[in-house]
């Protein structure tokens, strides 16, 4: 990457004390903060925000935080608004976002964003590395983009937008020295949108928002199981029914131009994988706020707090 205006480097480690999630090391620099909720005594779990100044992330700034949850400590990473990604005055010059978590056996991460927002003109990449106990590490990850500006008529109107998800297993020397080494590669999720000249409104269709959704762990069970049996009832391409339910884009010859939510789901090496998009962002928030309420897990271990970007 060119040379870089400002790193924000940020460290969360919780950990389980009594019944309850205490947050152990809390430090953040420009442009990133962090902001702890109260801890509230009825639910597990720590909630935490993570805000940038103005924000955003301008060209040539990188946020790189790095959260460790301790065995059987629950921690909701959230946001107040979605992140954008400012234009940038040459394509070399991107922002960019790293997150490394550790997932320590028994403990449990929900990472509920709102989505990133890159303006006309930006340009953005961002990696997500979760490092799990591949039996006893619990994780649900929510990643999506919006098409920018809507009320400026921006529609996928940057110039590169690329994001990584991986999961790794803990490598079997890591221990409190080096909780971010890596063990066996688990899931690797790759999205280029604006490479190799291809304009990025032509690969969304008529898309408003696009997503990945990872889901793993004993404590998640029943919300991977709730995705699996919704999307095993809906309709499939050539049923006589409603679009809502189809699991690839379509129009409405009536309206061509606002596509349902469109959305699959699978079971892949013991996750699983839900890849959804919207005309905006509203529905996919109906969407995942109903189906999650319903199955209840999220809602009772982390408090309805921990849903504020689907409001």
């Amino acid at each position: 990457m060119a040379s870089s205006q400002s790193t924000g480097r940020g460290d969360i480690e919780v950990r389980k004390f009594l019944n309850h999630t205490t947050i152990s090391t809390l430090s953040s620099g420009y442009p990133l903060r962090l902001l702890p909720l109260p801890t509230r005594p009825q639910f597990r779990a720590a909630l935490i925000f993570t805000l940038t100044y103005g924000g955003g992330i301008v060209a040539g700034d990188r946020v790189d935080l790095r959260v460790i949850i301790r065995p059987g400590a629950h921690l909701a990473l959230l946001t107040q608004g979605s992140t954008k990604i400012y234009k940038t005055p040459s394509t070399e010059l991107r922002s960019a976002q790293d997150l490394t978590v550790s997932v320590e056996p028994g403990a449990a991460l929900v990472l509920l964003p709102d989505p990133i927002q890159p303006f006309k003109d930006s340009a953005y990449e961002q990696r997500q590395v979760y490092h799990i106990d591949p039996t006893d590490s619990n994780l649900l990850a929510l990643d999506w983009v919006s098409e920018g500006r809507t009320a400026l008529g921006e529609k996928w109107d940057f110039w590169e937008w690329k994001g990584r998800n991986e999961v790794w297993s803990f490598h079997p020397e890591s221990g409190d020295g080096q909780p971010f080494k890596k063990g066996r590669l688990l899931i690797r999720d790759n999205i280029r949108l604006g490479s190799n000249d291809q304009d990025p409104r032509e690969e969304m269709y008529n898309l408003g928002v696009f997503g990945t959704i990872i889901v793993k762990g004993p404590l998640f069970r029943g919300v991977a199981k709730a995705f699996l049996e919704e999307f095993s009832h809906l309709p499939r391409i050539g049923t006589n029914t409603r679009q809502v339910a189809q699991p690839h884009p379509s129009s409405d010859p009536k309206t061509d131009t606002k596509p349902s939510l469109t959305w699959t789901a699978a079971s892949i090496r013991g996750f699983v994988i839900v890849k959804f998009g919207a005309k905006e962002a509203n529905e996919v928030k109906r969407w995942l706020r109903a189906l999650l309420r319903e199955e209840g897990t999220v809602a009772k271990e982390f408090g309805e707090h921990s849903m504020m970007c689907l409001r």
